[in-house]
């Protein structure tokens, strides 16, 4: 304890006698001990003395169960008198500011996402692997920020952290866990059956196990903290391949995606737990606290006509309901001679956000924008962002976009309108990092609606932190909600249902737009958000896609700025392909619009989802381009198994997909082979349309991607065999090629050729698995793989 002990004994009286002395001096003092646990006997004994002597607040941290080697530090300050409290985890700000804080500068938004996820909120362990990113070269200081030098932050440092959290525990406790990683978070029923209720209760107790409730009410239980998971996951990829190939098969789907983060899996957790309490009261209650939101600021502005209560009113506008009638009396009663530069800026802003909705001309809005820049010089950089900003938004990206934005922002630098302007169109162009280095120098302009978390949530979608984007979202939308503030909410929903169809999680993404629609159709900026959203809830089911797009607009244009914001994607997978080439050349002259409009984000989405819907080598090297350009390596693998599939190379298609870790574009890969079986069977190619059939089901069953399963498909794969075929191949599960001849009357040589003739053609490795695609059933994947 750093005291000098002269020539006292160095025992516990001594040590406590000292430190006695030590507290009992003039002016205020504390003990402050961390992990009171990890102290021995003597050490506690020391503090408990000299506690006792100077009767001094004594402020401690400790787990929420004693570890076997804690339970003196227990019986300890059981004699003290105490108040306990709890800490909750650390939350996104307060991460943000750990790192500010310990390392001088701010962090970039993957950072603090990472360290929150990895920590699981738990201070301690942020601030470890804070410590330890620096000290390993995971993080590296560019530019004024913290950023990731490497895909994780997770490094060889940690190891000694990781195992004193595992201190103590009997092997069959670390079995368990090790378990517990290899599943992700599974069902509680399912663990307790594999590793008995009493260790998962102590694992529980010890907090190296953390419990969530799933949408039916099931518990799911998973490793706490993740890094802790990640640590066991990898252990066991390493070396438990016996325990890993027992467990994998039963592993939920939605964890096989990318990066199964606690924080991820517990916010599908939450939302599953949203969507069985239904959307109507939640609707309901929203819109009747908007409405008296509505009705009070304008009441304010009633009665003072003034900027300020314009603003604020017409804030409500932004992301709600417009009532048209109010908002064009306050557009045209507002006094506007006086007030607050950033009111007059707000208002005329929205005033031109107003006048597109009306009449859908950008010019006039535009002009009212460049009249308040001449009008009044200190607001013209921020009133050119913005007149700029609709013009890339409702016509094209102006070939002179850099120099004016590069000019403007010497004029101002910290302007927040700028920064949302830069970062948008920084998504436009399919540039993530240009879209989150935009908020840098951003300052605080007064009111003005927050696009930062819908930059920084899809810049993370486009790099393929996918559940780093959905948890954002989802974690936004919550916030956004309480605050009843539906341009947030509607922002969030955007980007979660990008991120939810992404994964194969079409349930849950149709209740967040369905949920997102039940509070009316919102103003201004993000109606073209709510329009691209029932353009993507159209697609998942093709008899609703209608009403639904009809809902969207018809007049909208074929391109837009962000996926779906145009209708010429919906229109191309919504119409029944009768000529393979007719739809090739639709798709790449839809993504030459698409560009030749600058909007390369849309022209991404749009080779991705044409290739996987129907797929072609010109598109597949169209989203290679795109992607090369922008160093976006997410979908790889994706286009190396789409080329086996088109080519019809069974045996590479086969190892690759025996090779493939999920990275995040597991459920468009099994799209992608129900489109290329599609188009090999629409090009009369019925054998291998079969080949790439059988290889979808067990990729589908590996993955649990029981959406996929099409009993169509079931019906072509039956069709590929003649009735005699059929025949047999029913029978040939349980019964031998001498009984199946007496019974059908036939030779026992015939019969080796009919059932050599049906498994080349149905790709099945054995008789079982022939039988059971002869009654149009699935074999597991287990069956699969014998």
């Amino acid at each position: 304890m750093g005291l000098e002990l002269r020539s006292r004994p160095a025992g516990v009286l001594g040590l406590s006698d000292i430190l006695s002395e030590q507290l009992s001096r003039p002016g205020p003092r504390v003990v402050v001990v961390d992990d009171i646990e990890s102290l021995d006997r003597e050490s506690l004994s020391v503090l408990d003395i000299a506690q006792s002597n100077a009767r001094v607040p004594l402020v401690v941290t400790a787990g929420r169960e004693p570890s076997p080697s804690g339970s003196h530090a227990v019986s300890t300050m059981g004699r003290w008198s105490q108040a306990t409290v709890n800490l909750p985890p650390l939350q996104y700000e307060q991460v943000n500011s750990l790192i500010n804080e310990m390392l001088g500068a701010p962090a970039d938004v993957e950072v603090t996402a990472q360290v929150l996820a990895k920590s699981g909120g738990v201070l301690r362990l942020a601030v470890r692997l804070v410590e330890t990113a620096v000290l390993s070269n995971r993080l590296t200081l560019r530019k004024g920020r913290w950023r990731l030098n490497g895909p994780s932050l997770v490094n060889e440092h940690l190891l000694g952290t990781l195992q004193a959290l595992m201190h103590g525990l009997r092997r069959e406790e670390v079995r368990a866990l090790e378990t517990i990683a290899a599943i992700g978070p599974g069902s509680v029923d399912r663990l307790t059956a594999l590793i008995g209720n009493e260790t998962l209760d102590t694992l529980e107790g010890r907090g190296l196990v953390s419990v969530v409730q799933a949408e039916d009410g099931a518990l799911l239980a998973s490793v706490f903290p993740p890094l802790l998971e990640d640590f066991l996951k990898t252990q066991v990829d390493a070396s438990r391949k016996i325990l890993r190939k027992m467990l994998a098969p039963s592993s939920p789907s939605y964890l096989h995606n990318s990066a199964a983060d606690s924080q991820a899996a517990s916010a599908l957790a939450a939302l599953r737990v949203e969507i069985a309490t239904g959307q109507a009261v939640e609707a309901h209650v929203f819109r009747s606290r908007q409405r008296a939101l509505e009705d009070e600021r304008y009441g304010f502005w009633e009665t003072t006509r003034s900027l300020e209560d314009a603003v604020g009113f017409l804030q409500v506008y932004w992301g709600g309901p417009v009532d048209r009638d109010r908002a064009r009396y306050v557009f045209s009663h507002t006094e506007k001679t006086s007030g607050d530069l950033q009111d007059l800026l707000l208002f005329t802003m929205t005033h031109a956000m107003w006048l597109i909705t009306e009449t859908g001309d950008v010019s006039e809005a535009t002009a009212l924008l460049a009249q308040l820049a001449a009008s009044v010089p200190t607001l013209a950089p921020d009133a050119t962002a913005w007149s700029v900003f609709l013009e890339v938004t409702y016509d094209r990206v102006r070939p002179d976009l850099d120099s004016i934005l590069n000019f403007l922002t010497q004029q101002a630098p910290s302007s927040d309108v700028l920064a949302a302007v830069k970062g948008l169109v920084g998504l436009y162009r399919f540039n993530p990092d240009e879209a989150r280095d935009a908020f840098e120098p951003a300052g605080e302009t007064k009111r003005f609606p927050r696009f930062e978390p819908l930059v920084h949530g899809l810049a993370m979608f486009i790099n393929g932190r996918v559940d780093d984007a959905l948890s954002h979202a989802l974690a936004g939308r919550k916030a956004a909600l309480r605050a009843l503030d539906q341009f947030s909410v509607v922002a969030h929903s955007y980007v979660a249902a990008l991120s939810l169809l992404h994964r194969g999680l079409s349930e849950e993404a149709e209740y967040i737009m369905g949920s997102t629609f039940a509070l009316g159709r919102p103003g201004f900026l993000v109606d073209a958000l709510y329009n691209a959203m029932l353009r993507l809830a159209s697609l998942r089911d093709k008899a609703r896609a209608r009403s639904l797009g009809a809902q969207a607009g018809s007049s909208a244009r074929d391109v837009g700025p962000l996926p779906a914001a145009g209708k010429g994607l919906y229109d191309l997978v919504t119409v029944p392909v009768t000529d393979l080439k007719d739809f090739e050349e639709s798709a790449n002259r839809l993504i030459d619009q698409q560009l030749d409009h600058g909007y390369i984000f849309d022209a991404a989405h749009t080779a991705l989802v044409s290739s996987c819907f129907l797929p072609a080598t010109s598109l597949l090297e169209r989203l290679r381009s795109l992607l090369e350009k922008r160093n976006v390596a997410q979908h790889d693998a994706l286009l190396q198994i789409a080329k086996a599939a088109l080519d019809a190379n069974l045996p590479q298609l086969e190892e690759l997909l025996a090779a493939y870790t999920p990275d995040g574009d597991t459920y468009h890969i099994g799209e992608l082979l129900r489109g290329a079986a599609k188009r090999h069977r629409l090009a009369g190619m019925h054998l291998t349309s079969a080949q790439i059939e059988r290889v979808l089901h067990v990729f589908a069953e590996r993955f649990a991607l029981r959406n996929l399963l099409s009993p169509v498909e079931n019906e072509s794969l039956r069709a590929l065999l003649t009735p005699r075929e059929n025949e047999i191949a029913l029978l040939a599960g349980n019964r031998s090629n001498h009984e199946i001849a007496q019974l059908l009357g036939l030779s026992v040589r015939t019969i080796e050729t009919h059932i050599s003739n049906s498994l080349r053609k149905t790709n099945t490795a054995s008789r079982k698995q022939l039988a059971v695609f002869a009654r149009g059933e699935q074999p597991s994947a287990n069956k699969a793989s014998m």
